[in-house]
């Protein structure tokens, strides 16, 4: 099942000139860290006022998909 996710930060005075450049790293921060928690996406979009940054993703998947991971325990030799 997939949800929009809305995540809005808001924030003292931000210069105009940085909105740009600051949304983006708030979006592309978020979006790496889904990336990395295998939580695929149909896009997103972002918006900044001086006072607030926000990021809409689109059709958020609400689970991770099934993994299967093998780790190996330590070395007989160790382990007794």
């Amino acid at each position: 099942m997939n949800q929009d996710l809305l995540i809005e930060l808001g924030t003292e005075e931000l210069p105009p000139k940085a909105l740009q450049q600051l949304a983006d790293a708030f979006a592309s921060n978020i979006i790496s860290s889904l990336a990395e928690a295998n939580l695929p996406h149909q896009g997103y979009e972002v918006f900044a006022t001086p006072r607030r940054l926000a990021l809409v993703v689109k059709q958020l998947a609400t689970v991770q998909a099934d993994q299967q991971i093998e780790k190996r325990g330590p070395a007989v030799k160790v382990a007794f």
